[in-house]
């Protein structure tokens, strides 16, 4: 199917190829290979000339011989031979990867002979690029060496703090204790002071890295040290370490001694806010956000505040103040998003409280709106507020405008999540006569839902997200926490990710007609492209192919990135997304299915486009997902659509708190369920291994489909937010249709993580042949009951 996709292109290419030259090429790579197996063994020495002999000969491999020739160098103390070599690399304009690679080489080099400036100077440029990945750490330790070098002894407590902070795992740190100033480095106490701040998020990642007893211990530590100066901040740090474990009621009795103290303390009212707020105990929450918004109107958390107590009121069928607040906030903060979400919420309300005139009335005053300025409401998507203008429709027995909405939602051709509920619709509607609308029950009373805990209506307690400003502020981006002030401190950090072109996804052409002709093309960062034609590219394609015949899948990834940023023809597009997926690098054979060929896609369907379909929905490592699907008797289709939602198919993935790999589960979650696996010697850098990811993911979904009755709304839920808040939900507004219980989901990150879960498990059962329908239940009541007490954490002992 793939080789169908790029046949001409891939022809021509190979038939340009002289016999001759193809046959020295593989006596070349054949050299190669021998002496990388050489270097991989540890004889260097015997690798040395035959790299050396390949670099001579300036052939496609030149760059890696000099790679694997400076490594060898390195690895025998020869390093003046080594840097000449890495120089020699840089000359050749080497891929991504391989820049990165040799400016740490040469920065480990400058630092071996105490060249501290020159390896201050690359590693500080590696720091900005290598953000989020597995080499961060090492290049920071790297730095701060450099630094100390130097007799900066502040710029290298800068990093050292950094590594303290939010790399306790790293080996180099790992025996580094709560006193960071009496800690070593390289063989000195580092005498870098540290605060509370800094100690706090440490907690934090030693908590997401799943080394809860560690973090305990070094609290108790701090705790007797805080105690003598203050005991209010010692127990805040307790209170922390409650709120990451779900203890709320311990976190809450810790703080409500100190309230008359403290009523006037923002960041107090903030922390306690949130504390009482998870534990259920509505009204101190809803105040305590009401008193810190008008401590500090002005300020950005304070808005925030405001904001969360009328989100807390609206969910938990206090109506009227919901309402009261909402608007406040909208006539405070006309410019702000947020004022865009407390629309949309008053309007949802109308719709729950059975006002569906209102609602609908509501609702199309919104896309009223979105026409007038659709880059202003770009958060909210026409097909949303379709959906539910349709469901007013539907809920006031006018069906036939209610059936032509939906009929015209269920026709996108992407495959959408409304448009799988469209059609879920549609078909209940065909079993209500339009004869028979009098008598017809449709419920015309409140869709009155529960009494339940406030922890779960807040927003995702997830601490690594800046705030963008007033207009794109939103429930998304909405994160009111006792670590807003840490969040601030970061956000010049994240703006400089952001920036970095490394990290950025390759733009490309949006669709056939805005393709633009080859040598118009503009390649990213403002450098003229390169058509596929050319000799420079064609030499690295045709190096991309002889490395994944030697197997090195990895660096032909990167060769065919190279290639990727520096062209927008079609063709070569298709040539690249073929020999992306035959190396196993479907993050981006799927991210130019999905971007470059989207109007493709749509205009042909996925019959007559099946090729590029599967491409953008690819059966993604099958060895693994078939094997591990099997045992634990989970849907394929689910295992793809939550790596799709996930990870879009990137192996290496790392997300800011530490989630990890292609399934990304968080080093805690592997821990146990490595156990119930049988997988005593299990490490989270594993989980960065496809097969591990697969098998640990899948096992994990296996938990979770068991507990809801393989309702993949809810397993999907379960694996975003946890499925202690799914159950919790389910008490709280389980009575909810399933598409009303989705709308419903209070965490704005998971509720568009479920809608793009099911979208991709109905592509993926499309696609390869599941003609059983997934969702029956869409239109339906939620096929799940519980009847539990609210429980603030997962129970793993619930197996």
């Amino acid at each position: 199917m793939r080789t169908t996709i790029a046949k001409s292109v891939l022809l021509s290419i190979l038939l340009s190829v002289p016999m001759a030259m193809a046959q020295s090429n593989k006596d070349e790579l054949d050299s190669f290979k021998k002496a990388l197996d050489q270097f991989k063994s540890g004889k260097y020495e015997q690798a040395i000339p035959t790299f050396q002999t390949i670099a001579q000969n300036k052939s496609e491999m030149e760059e890696y011989a000099r790679y694997y020739l400076s490594q060898s160098f390195l690895k025998t103390s020869k390093l003046d031979e080594a840097y000449k070599e890495l120089e020699q690399i840089q000359k050749l304009s080497p891929n991504v990867k391989m820049t990165i690679d040799v400016q740490t080489l040469m920065g480990q080099i400058a630092l071996e002979k105490k060249n501290y400036k020159q390896a201050a100077d690359i590693f500080t440029k590696l720091e900005k690029r290598t953000r989020n990945t597995e080499s961060y750490p090492e290049v920071i330790y790297n730095l701060a060496a450099a630094e100390q070098g130097l007799g900066k002894r502040a710029l290298m407590c800068k990093w050292l703090v950094k590594l303290y902070e939010k790399h306790p795992g790293y080996s180099k740190v790992a025996h580094w204790e709560v006193d960071l100033a009496s800690s070593k480095f390289e063989g000195k106490e580092t005498a870098c002071a540290t605060s509370t701040e800094d100690f706090r998020t440490r907690v934090r990642y030693l908590l997401f890295a799943g080394l809860d007893s560690r973090a305990q211990t070094e609290i108790n530590v701090m705790k007797t040290n805080l105690a003598k100066v203050d005991k209010y901040l010692a127990d805040k740090l307790q209170v922390q370490f409650y709120m990451q474990e779900g203890e709320l009621g311990k976190a809450v009795d810790l703080l409500k001694p100190y309230y008359e103290e403290k009523k006037r303390d923002f960041d107090y009212l903030i922390l306690f806010a949130s504390a009482s707020a998870r534990a259920g105990e509505v009204q101190l929450a809803v105040g305590s956000y009401y008193s810190a918004y008008k401590l500090s109107p002005r300020s950005k958390t304070g808005r925030q505040a405001l904001y969360q107590s009328a989100f807390l009121s609206y969910q938990f069928q206090d109506y009227d103040g919901a309402a009261r607040r909402f608007q406040e906030f909208m006539k405070l903060y006309p410019t702000s998003g947020l004022s865009k979400d407390a629309k949309w919420h008053l309007a949802w309300l109308k719709y729950l409280k059975g006002d569906y005139t209102g609602a609908y009335k509501a609702f199309a005053e919104m896309q009223s709106e979105k026409r007038r300025n659709n880059r202003a409401w770009k958060t909210f998507p026409n097909d949303r507020v379709n959906y539910w203008m349709a469901m007013s429709l539907f809920r006031q027995g006018k069906m036939v405008e209610a059936r032509n909405k939906m009929t015209t939602l269920s026709k996108d051709p992407l495959l959408g999540y409304y448009a799988i509920a469209a059609q879920a619709r549609l078909k209940k509607m065909e079993v209500i006569p339009l004869q028979k609308l009098a008598t017809t029950n449709l419920p015309t009373t409140p869709r009155m839902i529960a009494r339940f805990s406030a922890s779960e209506f807040l927003m995702p307690n997830v601490d690594d997200v800046s705030f963008r400003g007033d207009d794109s502020e939103s429930e998304e981006n909405l994160m009111i926490t006792q670590y807003s002030a840490d969040d601030e401190k970061e956000s010049d950090e994240e703006a400089d990710v952001e920036a970095n072109p490394d990290n950025k996804s390759v733009e490309v052409a949006q669709g056939e007609d805005g393709a633009p002709a080859e040598g118009d093309e503009a390649a990213e960062g403002g450098d003229k492209a390169v058509a596929f034609s050319s000799p420079i590219l064609m030499k690295r394609f045709e190096r991309a192919r002889d490395l994944m015949i030697i197997g090195e899948n990895e660096w032909a990834r990167w060769d065919l990135y190279d290639i990727e940023k520096k062209t927008r023809n079609r063709d070569y597009l298709k040539t690249l997304m073929s020999e992306y997926s035959t190396a196993g690098h479907f993050n981006r054979s799927s991210y130019i299915a999905q971007v470059t060929f989207g109007t493709t896609r749509a205009s042909q369907g996925v019959e007559g486009g099946r090729a590029m379909w599967e491409l953008a929905y690819p059966r993604a490592y099958s060895d693994s997902v078939d094997k591990y699907t099997k045992q634990f008797t989970v849907p394929t289709e689910l295992v793809w659509g939550i790596m799709r939602a996930e990870s879009s198919y990137r192996r290496d993935a790392i997300s800011p708190v530490g989630a990890l790999g292609l399934m990304q589960v968080m080093p805690f979650t592997g821990y146990k369920v490595a156990t119930l696996v049988g997988d005593k010697d299990f490490k989270p850098p594993q989980l960065l291994e496809p097969d591990v990811a697969v098998k640990i993911g899948s096992r994990y979904l296996k938990r979770l489909m068991d507990r809801f009755d393989n309702t993949i709304p809810l397993v999907a839920a379960g694996y975003n937010a946890g499925p202690h808040r799914v159950k919790n939900w389910l008490v709280s507004f389980g009575t909810l249709e399933t598409d009303e219980f989705i709308e419903h989901i209070p965490f704005l990150e998971t509720r568009n993580y479920v809608k793009r879960v099911v979208s991709n498990a109905y592509v993926y059962a499309k696609l390869y042949g599941n003609k059983k329908d997934l969702f029956p239940y869409l239109s339906e009541a939620v096929p799940v009951k519980v009847n539990a007490e609210l429980v603030g954490k997962e129970n793993w002992d619930d197996i």
